[in-house]
């Protein structure tokens, strides 16, 4: 494939080699196409940002992110990364990607590394949620699509609800602490990719886990808080999760709209439904617990 033998080549480049080879590709995420590539005896992992990514992510805030959090030995090491492209070379974590396991069974370490980063003093950008929202929302309007009402009116009870937090104290925060981007190692347990690292409520982190499966979520959150949470507590969770499924039913709908579910082979249309559905369903949820 024309991409793998650009990224041989790079990688070469960069690393003054030869004998780069592809080892796989990395499954999962919506934005970029990640191989693993082996070189000189060592294993890296090089990222190609899919068409139009830019839209989502600064590249800027990302170096910035990756060499704060150094402080913490959470990240893997960045061996070169590339602010116009955002392409990114990183030495390769070889573990069990918490995504594929029992993710419950893993509560503790994964609330142990969430304490250490919120509990940090790490300087992020204000993450801003409802900001990116409005900013997502734009790029569709941009693109023809008009919202459904049934999303129009989950934006309005999520407006109104954020007035119940608006005085959550904001701490770094991963923002998007899903298990796809937790792997566990030999030597340690690693939290990667950090583009969207920013200051937040930190019950955005656990409801992050939702895409595991919202009782993950659920679960998760107990370990956080160590007790059986509480009413306010599993409302704030809702709250942040079905915001979560907004941002992605925006996301979807745009790369369905710029060709991207034809390119990719995925029916992103459906999956910004299924995110309205499931966002849908939290909001039911808080309103009646």
């Amino acid at each position: 494939m024309e991409i793998e033998l650009y990224i041989i080549q790079r990688v070469n480049m960069l690393l003054h080699s030869t004998d780069a080879t592809i080892v796989k590709r990395l499954e999962g995420g919506m934005s970029n196409y990640t191989y693993v590539v082996e070189c000189q005896g060592e294993k890296y992992t090089y990222r190609v940002p899919g068409k139009f990514a830019e839209r989502f992510v600064d590249r800027v805030e990302e170096e910035a992110n990756i060499k704060e959090v150094e402080k913490l030995d959470l990240n893997n090491e960045t061996v070169y990364m590339e602010i116009q492209s955002g392409e990114k070379l990183a030495k390769y974590v070889d573990g069990i990607i918490m995504s594929t396991t029992d993710v419950v069974s893993y509560n503790e370490l994964s609330v142990k590394a969430l304490k250490k980063l919120h509990g940090s003093d790490l300087k992020f950008s204000d993450y801003d949620a409802f900001g990116r929202l409005d900013t997502y929302e734009k790029y569709c309007l941009e693109l023809g699509f008009r919202h459904p009402q049934e999303y129009i009116g989950l934006r309005h009870t999520l407006d109104e609800m954020r007035k119940l937090y608006k005085e959550v104290k904001k701490v770094p925060c991963h923002c998007d602490y899903q298990p796809t981007n937790l792997v566990i190692a030999k030597d340690r347990f690693y939290v990667l990719d950090w583009e969207y690292a920013g200051m937040n409520d930190p019950f955005y982190d656990i409801a992050c886990y939702g895409n595991a499966g919202f009782d993950k979520a659920l679960s998760l959150l107990e370990a956080y808080v160590g007790h059986k949470p509480t009413q306010e507590e599993l409302n704030r969770l809702y709250f942040h999760r079905a915001f979560q499924c907004l941002q992605w039913f925006n996301v979807a709908i745009f790369k369905d709209k710029v060709g991207l579910s034809k390119d990719l082979n995925m029916d992103f249309n459906a999956v910004a439904f299924m995110f309205l559905g499931m966002a849908n369903d939290l909001i039911t949820n808080f309103n009646t617990l």
